[in-house]
């Protein structure tokens, strides 16, 4: 299966067979831990399924469940498929979520902190707010409260107490970006605090930054070429 992720072209179940690869080979969850969704332009959502190896998940794996409750494909959908629901109730913006159990973040949701994202420039314009939902039963219907309660107050990413992580965005690809680049500061955090103390930013290095960068052009937007 091809690496190259297409968001307006590839079939949701291409795009999640990928990515899902991705984080279980880099390490960042666990075989039976997290999941994965989108949700289509007819309101059916496609998401990792239930009890299956997230090192071995190929397209045919991916189930959908269709906006009128019709499931679809081989196995159950993740037990975790209410949270998302939930999600794309509460923010209709957000188009795929990245739920996971990176050891970085774990770590940070275990001493109930948030890693603060001002390590380097680009990493808070990337995650932007972080929130925080207070355990849960994984898998419970107040869980699913919990963490569409803080998407509903803007937030992007979520740590999830003694639990793990959990992100939306505008397709599969910033959803993957926000994951990478949030478990990155953790990560560096950690690895800066075994050293010394870490030293961060300030917001007006980083909007100084951010001023003398051009937008970058949205994964969505359609994009013409000429002819020669």
């Amino acid at each position: 299966m091809s690496e190259k992720l297409d968001t307006q072209l590839m079939h949701p179940r291409d795009q999640i067979a990928i990515i899902i690869s991705r984080i279980y080979q880099r390490g960042l969850t666990t075989t039976s831990g997290g999941n994965i969704s989108m949700i289509d332009d007819n309101g059916d959502v496609w998401v990792t399924p239930s009890a299956v190896d997230k090192g071995s998940l190929k397209p045919s794996d991916i189930m959908c469940v269709k906006s009128d409750g019709t499931i679809i494909g081989p196995h159950k959908p993740s037990s975790e498929y209410p949270f998302h629901i939930a999600i794309y109730k509460s923010r209709p913006d957000i188009k795929a979520i990245i739920h996971a159990h990176p050891p970085a973040l774990v770590s940070f949701s275990i001493v109930r902190q948030i890693p603060d994202t001002n390590v380097i420039v680009q990493a808070k314009k990337i995650c932007g707010p972080i929130g925080y939902a207070a355990y849960e039963l994984p898998g419970s219907f107040a869980l699913g409260e919990k963490i569409a309660d803080e998407f509903k107050k803007g937030f992007d990413a979520i740590i999830m107490e003694n639990h793990g992580t959990v992100l939306g965005g505008i397709d599969l690809v910033d959803a993957f970006q926000r994951f990478e680049t949030l478990e990155f500061c953790a990560r560096t955090i950690l690895y800066g605090t075994s050293l010394g103390e870490v030293l961060y930013l300030t917001d007006d290095q980083i909007d100084e930054f951010d001023n003398q960068v051009p937008g970058l052009m949205s994964e969505m937007d359609s994009v013409s070429y000429p002819s020669d």
